[in-house]
């Protein structure tokens, strides 16, 4: 690549420009060694047209073209800032685009993107600072070409432009199996389009995953995948008290707590949308024959329940959000202490989980000498995994949350690896200001377009 620079759009009617011309601030002919006069080629992905450059006497750099020729290339017909590239001498390219796929609401013309709505909004405006084209889109609504940009602070529809790079963030495991999920990815790949995190990632595939690597194995609780009756009854018979989990649960639901006493009477916690429900049986057959039809219906793993620092009396994990940068390594963007709410066994803030910071859970509880290594330790050990299961995997994978807990000796346990973190994490979450997490997002997408494309 010879040239860049940031500029604004400004679309014109076309009975004050015409299509086959385009007007260019003498700042960006200055930059990119043009002619008033020359014809060129303007790219945008995967359209194109041959322009003629007309000179306009404006110290920023500004760009006027036909909302005709907006429209063809599936732009806004609205002001906006994007990068233009100088590909050749003959040849200007508009870009990066920039595509994230999600679930979006449609009801009474007003459109909602859920529990990303506020993070999609910070990616919308720090990509407006740093000169890329953000859109959001669903499965369905691509197949039709059409997508929302942030226009005066809603969500517009509009027909979009082929994205140099697309952002994973459906929430669906269901979905991402579909056929429509499966041809939408496979036009990707034929087109080499890089798609992150581009797929939902399963506990017991995680932990296969860590177990090759030695240097983990303290950190990590046994866990077996149950299979029969007798993968149940041997963990319980090792360990007072296991978790039940689903290979591919999210947000805390439908894990089950079994713990026994000396009396081989079996105490059953699982988390519903109604509450903690718990129920005692005399017995192991009694216990297994009560969740056999549950075990039936989909795949679960069997862990091993550590002894863990709570806060309050109440569970306590960690979320680490890692982050790769352009250099490819992971670095923390976040971290945030979890609380569990009231009789609840899960952290999840799905199940009305609080947020605490960091130092404050353990100045509370550690040394103040210890707590510099405590975190540098759960660090460490989050970028690792980060780093281990990011080169295991196939796809591209730029963003995990790695949920740790620390036992009261302040060494962390690694709970679960989660490719689509939450983004309601942020204590103090600023109004106005655009997060760490949102800002590595579009950079990687930035370095993802350079490398594939520009």
């Amino acid at each position: 690549m010879i040239n860049k620079s940031i500029v604004e759009v400004i679309p014109l009617p076309v009975e004050q420009l015409h299509f086959s011309k385009i007007k260019i601030s003498n700042k960006i002919i200055k930059k990119f060694a043009l002619q008033p006069g020359d014809e060129i080629e303007i790219v945008c992905n995967r359209n194109s047209t041959i322009v003629e450059i007309v000179s306009i006497n404006e110290k920023e750099p500004i760009i006027h073209c036909s909302e005709t020729l907006m429209q063809g290339f599936h732009l806004p017909i609205e002001p906006f800032t994007i990068s233009l590239y100088k590909v050749s001498q003959n040849k200007l390219e508009l870009g990066p685009i920039v595509g994230l796929l999600t679930d979006i609401i449609e009801k009474n013309n007003e459109v909602s993107l859920g529990s990303i709505d506020d993070f999609c909004r910070e990616l919308s405006h720090y990509a407006n600072e740093i000169g890329v084209l953000f859109y959001v889109f669903s499965l369905k609504k691509y197949s039709e070409e059409y997508g929302y940009y942030l226009l005066d602070d809603k969500w517009q529809k509009s027909t979009v432009p082929y994205p140099h790079v697309v952002h994973n963030r459906i929430h669906s495991r269901k979905r991402e199996q579909s056929d429509l999920f499966k041809t939408f990815v496979h036009e990707l790949q034929v087109n080499k389009i890089p798609f992150f995190n581009d797929h939902f990632l399963n506990k017991w595939e995680v932990h296969e995953i860590l177990l090759e690597h030695e240097h983990l194995l303290s950190y990590i609780p046994e866990t077996k995948l149950l299979t029969t009756k007798q993968d149940l009854n041997e963990m319980l018979e090792k360990h007072e008290c296991v978790f039940i989990k689903p290979v591919y649960g999210s947000q805390g639901k439908n894990i089950f707590r079994i713990s026994k006493n000396h009396e081989n009477r079996y105490f059953l916690d699982y988390t519903t949308f109604s509450g903690e429900i718990e129920t005692v049986y005399e017995g192991f057959t009694a216990l297994f024959q009560s969740l056999y039809s549950r075990f039936k219906q989909q795949t679960f793993i069997i862990q091993q329940c550590i002894p863990l620092l709570s806060y309050k009396e109440k569970p306590l994990d960690f979320r680490l959000l890692c982050q790769k940068q352009e250099n490819e390594k992971w670095q923390i963007t976040s971290a945030v202490a979890r609380v569990s709410s009231k009789d609840q066994f899960v952290s999840n803030i799905a199940r009305g989980g609080e947020i605490k910071k960091v130092n404050d859970i353990l100045f509370e509880n550690f040394e103040s000498k210890s707590v510099p290594h405590i975190k540098r330790l759960m660090k460490d050990v989050a970028i690792e995994v980060a780093s281990i299961i990011d080169l295991s995997t196939e796809g591209i994978f730029a963003e995990l949350g790695i949920d740790l807990a620390l036992d009261v000796e302040g060494k962390p346990t690694i709970i679960e690896v989660n490719t689509k973190p939450s983004k309601n994490h942020d204590q103090d979450k600023p109004s106005s200001k655009i997060r760490p997490s949102a800002k590595a997002i579009l950079q990687h997408c930035v370095y993802l377009a350079n490398k594939y494309h520009f």
